[in-house]
C-alpha cells in the first residue's frame, strides 16, 4: 500500500534553527520540499567536493577490486580526507600520463608504415647532401616521382588507399614536386617507444602508489559519507524561510510518523503546522508493502519507477503476472535450472549482505517459474526427454492451447486492472466507464480467440459484450464537448483490441527461444555425428548456442514481459509510473571527523 502523507510545516527559533535541523535529521521522518531554486555557495562547495571525493573513491575501489581486493602489507594509513585528496591527485597525474601515452602510442603506429628507421641518421644524411623523402601517393604521383632527374624512389608498402615510398636525391626538391610526408623532430620511433616505455613506468608507479591507499579505503568511504550529511544538512538549512526571529520547514511526513514529529516538537518547542498535501504538491511515495509484494521491488529499482502517490499501488499483481511472464518466456526448464543453481550460489556467496538477499529471492522465485513452465511444456535446453502437461505437448494442440492461455493471462490482468481503477473512484461514471472497458476487453478477448486460436463463427454473446461495453464508455467516458476527446474514442477501442493481441508476444517469444535451442542442440549433432574427432567443437558450438539464447532471453523478459505490466497493464489501471521515492531527511551514518 502506499502510505499516506501529511504537508508539515515546522517552525523553529531562529536562533535554535542548527539545532532544530539536528534534532529533525535524527528522527528520520519528513522529506524536505526544496522550495529555492539554485544552491548557497556553500552547499554548491561541498558538492563539488563530494561529487569529486566520489569519483575518486570509485576509481579507488575499482582498482581495489580489481586487485581481489588484497590490501599491501605496506599499505598506507591515513584519514579519510587524505586519502582522497592523495588518491586524487595520484589519479590526475596517471590520467595525465595516460592521455600523454595514447598520443605518444598513436604518432608510433601512424610511422609503422615506414618501418624501422633511424630518425638522426636522416638528419645527418641531410647534412651530408643525400635527401631522404618519405612520401605517400597514388601510382600516378610515384610515377611522377620517378621521372624527375636524380630521383631514386623505393617502394615501403602500399594498401588499399596509397603506396608508401622513400624518394633519394643528392639535390633538396622543391616544395610540392613530392607528395613528401613532413616529419617532425619527435618523430623518431626509437625516441617514441623509449618514453612509451619511461610513461609505463611511471603509471606503473602511480598505480603502487595507489595500491598502498587500499588501507585508507574504508576511512575515505566514510569521510564521502560524512561529506553526503554535510552537503544535505546544509542544502535544508538553505530551505529554512526566515520571518523574524522565526524560521519555517516545510515537508512531507508519513501519517505513522506523525505522532513521533509531534513529540518531538513537544519536547524541543517546535510549531507544526499540518495539512493534507495539495493537488499541485509533488508528493513522494512511501511503499508498505507485505514480504510477498516487496519480491517485486528490486524490479521497480533496477527500472527506476515508482507509483504516485495519487496512483495504486500494484506490487503484487505485477509479481504474480510478471513471473508467469518470466517462466513463458524463458520456457526451458534447463535454463530455470542454471538459473537456480547462479541464485543459490548468489545467496551463498553474499550471505552477510542484507541488500542482496531481496533481488536474490526474487530471482529464486523466477527460476522457480522457469523451471515449472518448462516442466510443463516438456523443455529442458530445446530437448524433450520427459512427458510434460498434454495440452501443452500434444502436436496438434499445444500450440492453440499456449495461445490461449496467454489471451486467458491478458483478459485476467487487464481486466483486473479495470476493477481495481473502478474501485479506487468510487463515482457512477468512473464505475460505468470501468466497467464498459471491461466488457470491451472481454469482447476483444473472445475476438481474438476466433481470429487466432480456434477460427470459427463469432459467438453472440461477444455482439452483447461490444455493445453493452460500447454503451458505458460513450456515456461514461468520452468528453462530447471536447472534440480531440471525441476523435480518440476509436483510436482508443482499436488500442483497447491491441493490448489485448500484444500479449501474444509470451507464445511467440517462447516459441522463437525453444527452436533456436533446437537448431543448435541439430547442428552440434551434426558435427559431432559426423566424426568423433569433432565431439568437442561440437559441445562447443552447443555451449555458444545455448550462451546466446538464454542472453536473448534474458533481453526478452526485459523488454517484453516489462512491457506487457509497465504499458499495457498500467494504462488499464491509471498507472503512469511518475512518482519519486519518499527519501527522508535522516542521519545516514554517525558523524565522524576524520
Amino acid at each position: 500500500m502506499i502510505v499516506p502523507m501529511k504537508k508539515v510545516t515546522l517552525l523553529a527559533l531562529k536562533s535554535e534553527q542548527d539545532s532544530a535541523l539536528v534534532a529533525l535529521r535524527s528522527l528520520g521522518v519528513m522529506q524536505i520540499e526544496q522550495l529555492r531554486v539554485g544552491a548557497s555557495d556553500s552547499a554548491q562547495q561541498l558538492k563539488e567536493e563530494f561529487d569529486s571525493g566520489s569519483r575518486i573513491v570509485g576509481e579507488l575501489d575499482k582498482l581495489f577490486k580489481e586487485n581481489d581486493g588484497e590490501v599491501p602489507a605496506a599499505g598506507k594509513r591515513c584519514s579519510g580526507a587524505e586519502a582522497i585528496e592523495s588518491a586524487g591527485a595520484l589519479l590526475d597525474k596517471r590520467d595525465q600520463l595516460s592521455g600523454e601515452l595514447n598520443a605518444l602510442s598513436q604518432r608510433l603506429k601512424a610511422l609503422e608504415v615506414w618501418g624501422e628507421f633511424d630518425r638522426p641518421m636522416l638528419d645527418e644524411l641531410r647534412e651530408k647532401g643525400i635527401y631522404v623523402h618519405l612520401c605517400a601517393g597514388s601510382e600516378r604521383q610515384l610515377r611522377e616521382a620517378e621521372e624527375l632527374p636524380g630521383v631514386e624512389c623505393r617502394v615501403i608498402r602500399q594498401d588499399s588507399a596509397r603506396i608508401y615510398f622513400a624518394a633519394v636525391s643528392l639535390e633538396e626538391q622543391e616544395p610540392g614536386t613530392l607528395p613528401e610526408i613532413r616529419l617532425s623532430a619527435e618523430d623518431d620511433p626509437a625516441e617514441l617507444r623509449s618514453r612509451i616505455q619511461e610513461r609505463g613506468r611511471e603509471v606503473g608507479v602511480i598505480n603502487g602508489r595507489l595500491k598502498e591507499l587500499f588501507a585508507s579505503l574504508p576511512a575515505a568511504k566514510k569521510r564521502l559519507r560524512k561529506l553526503h550529511a554535510e552537503w544535505e544538512f546544509t542544502t535544508v538549512h538553505d530551505s529554512l524561510d526566515a520571518h523574524g526571529e522565526v524560521v519555517t520547514l516545510t515537508g512531507f511526513v508519513p501519517e505513522p510518523e506523525l505522532e513521533t514529529l509531534r513529540a518531538a516538537a513537544r519536547t524541543n518547542g517546535w510549531g507544526l503546522l499540518v495539512a493534507d498535501p495539495g493537488p499541485d504538491d509533488q508528493v513522494p511515495t512511501l511503499l508498505r508493502e507485505s514480504k510477498f509484494a516487496k519480491l517485486i521491488s528490486p524490479l521497480f529499482q533496477f527500472l527506476g519507477i515508482s507509483p504516485g502517490y495519487h496512483e495504486l499501488d500494484v506490487s503484487a499483481a505485477v509479481l504474480v503476472f510478471f513471473t508467469i511472464f518470466y517462466g513463458m518466456i524463458i520456457g526451458d526448464a534447463g535454463y530455470g535450472l542454471l538459473f537456480l543453481a547462479g541464485t543459490l550460489f548468489a545467496m551463498w556467496k553474499f550471505r552477510g549482505r542484507p541488500a542482496a538477499q531481496l533481488p536474490c529471492r526474487m530471482m529464486l522465485v523466477l527460476s522457480i517459474a522457469a523451471i515449472v513452465w518448462g516442466v510443463l511444456t516438456s523443455n529442458y535446453f530445446g530437448t524433450s526427454p520427459l512427458p510434460g502437461l498434454k495440452i501443452f505437448t500434444d502436436p496438434a494442440v499445444k500450440e492453440a492451447n499456449v495461445q490461449a492461455f496467454c489471451f486467458i493471462l491478458a483478459i485476467a490482468q487487464l481486466s483486473l486492472g479495470r476493477i481495481w481503477q473502478a474501485f479506487r473512484d468510487r463515482n457512477f461514471r468512473n464505475i460505468g466507464k470501468n466497467i464498459g472497458w471491461m466488457l470491451i476487453l472481454w469482447g476483444n478477448f473472445f475476438l481474438t480467440l476466433k481470429l487466432i486460436v480456434w477460427p470459427g463463427d463469432f459467438p453472440v454473446y461477444m455482439y452483447w459484450l461490444y455493445g453493452i461495453g460500447l454503451l458505458l464508455v460513450i456515456a461514461c467516458d468520452v468528453n462530447w464537448k471536447n472534440m480531440a476527446d471525441v476523435f480518440q474514442f476509436p483510436f482508443n477501442i482499436i488500442g483497447s483490441f491491441v493490448d489485448v493481441l500484444s500479449y501474444i508476444r509470451l507464445f511467440a517469444v517462447g516459441m522463437a527461444g525453444y527452436y533456436i535451442a533446437f537448431s543448435f542442440n541439430g547442428m552440434a549433432s551434426d558435427i559431432w555425428k559426423s566424426s568423433p574427432w569433432f565431439l568437442v567443437f561440437g559441445i562447443l558450438v552447443a555451449v555458444i548456442g545455448h550462451a546466446m539464447n538464454l542472453g536473448l532471453c534474458i533481453l526478452s523478459v526485459l523488454v517484453h514481459g516489462v512491457r506487457l505490466n509497465t504499458l499495457e497493464f498500467s494504462n488499464h489501471v491509471g498507472l503512469s509510473w511518475s512518482g519519486s521515492n519518499f527519501k527522508p531527511f535522516k542521519n545516514n551514518t554517525k558523524s565522524e571527523e576524520n
